[in-house]
């Protein structure tokens, strides 16, 4: 088992929040940054993209990695498919928030499309049964995604050894601080609701969707380190195991020709 989880130096953590403060504080720059940051391809939207496009592509590195080192790790399958399924989820994510490419082609959305989707957007997300629904809109269940990989399952781990046992066996179990990072930037969010929401003027974009903007770019942000951490922990996994393995083997060697 790896009791040691593996995470990043304490200045990332204070850079992370100092940005996060940055960025929310934003919101009360004025119409000017607020139709550069907020806008459709604008800064934040094309941060949260790229960062998906980012996160998807590592977290198919690590599926093919894991997959290649199977015989070695023995690997449980469930821990496979959370490594595809999150290189998937995050370029579903990444292709949500670019509407898959609507304005960079210039796709036109069908009449019977424009009629669900309040924004007229090709996209899952702004459906007018999914943003309406108060369960199972996109913002719920992007919520109960980050609360519980990124807060449930390593704060549980932490005190729980025996769970920590089967969910390392499952699913990647990522550092319990970097959990924290998510929690601050859902407070930010919060207390800027607060502070902000008086000095926001842009009636384009209005205050909730633009802070909204923000913290979703954040999270997506995180998202980035969050797959380097799970790939550092597999590597962490398997390198030794795949020294041992090959040192073995020359062991078995060296007695093979030692006979003649």
């Amino acid at each position: 088992m790896n009791t040691k989880k593996r995470t990043f130096h304490p200045a990332f953590y204070i850079m992370m929040v100092l940005y996060f403060i940055l960025a929310y504080s934003t919101v009360g720059w004025g119409e000017p940054w607020a139709a550069t940051l907020y806008s459709e391809d604008h800064f934040f939207e094309n941060v949260g993209a790229i960062s998906l496009f980012a996160a998807a592509a590592i977290s198919l590195y690590v599926f093919m990695f894991a997959l290649k080192t199977r015989e070695i790790t023995r690997m449980h399958r469930s821990k496979l498919f959370v490594y595809s399924a999150l290189a998937m989820l995050y370029f579903f994510g990444a292709g949500e928030e670019l509407s898959w490419g609507q304005r960079i082609f210039h796709i036109q959305v069908s009449p019977g499309l424009a009629q669900e989707n309040p924004q007229q957007e090709l996209n899952i997300h702004n459906l007018a049964f999914v943003e309406k629904n108060p369960y199972f809109n996109a913002d719920n269940i992007f919520t109960v995604f980050w609360m519980g990989f990124a807060v449930a399952i390593p704060f549980v781990s932490l005190v729980w050894k025996r769970f920590q046992l089967v969910a390392e066996r499952l699913t990647p179990v990522v550092s319990w601080g970097f959990g924290v990072l998510f929690l601050i930037n859902y407070g930010l969010a919060k207390l800027a609701k607060l502070i902000f929401l008086s000095a926001y003027t842009y009636q384009t974009i209005l205050f909730p969707q633009a802070l909204q903007e923000v913290k979703e770019s954040n999270y997506e942000l995180l998202f980035v380190f969050l797959s380097l951490l799970v790939l550092w922990d597999l590597n962490f996994l398997t390198v030794p195991k795949f020294d041992l393995s090959v040192l073995n083997r020359l062991r078995a060697t060296e007695q093979t020709f030692s006979k003649y």
